[in-house]
């Protein structure tokens, strides 16, 4: 599961796949969310149009977040690639509770949530899938 001879700062990491996973997937997040501001800001995009970009960065986060994670194990895509989904969705209703104090369980919010863990599975399906053979 773990490469004993690789080295570097996320090496260590690296033990943990659904936090390594999950961190490439918050990473990505940051990046979409700064480009997407960046357009809000330059150009003219609707209110509207924030909210579906933050959507849309959000499930490609979680989809990328989900491959790394299940390269790293080399095994139990699925397992990992969900986990990590639910991991992140955790931790936006985390970051939602502190900052906006706007956590309800209502069924958009649990449907956010299945719809994290079900595109994390289905991302590390698709990297057990397309690994190729060391």
């Amino acid at each position: 599961m773990y490469d004993t001879k690789s080295s570097g700062r996320l090496s260590a990491i690296r033990r943990y796949p659904v936090l390594y996973g999950c961190f490439w997937a918050l990473m990505l997040a940051a990046i979409g969310i700064v480009i997407v501001f960046l357009i809000a800001q330059l150009g003219d995009l609707q209110p509207r149009g924030i909210t579906a970009a933050a959507y849309i960065i959000h499930c490609i986060a979680v989809f990328f977040g989900s491959l790394a994670a299940s390269r790293s194990a080399q095994s139990r895509g699925w397992l990992y690639g969900s986990l990590t989904g639910l991991l992140y969705a955790l931790l936006m209703i985390a970051i939602g509770l502190f900052v906006y104090n706007t956590f309800t369980i209502d069924p958009s919010g649990l449907f956010r949530v299945f719809l994290m863990a079900a595109i994390g599975a289905f991302g590390g399906m698709i990297a057990m899938a397309t690994k190729g053979d060391d």
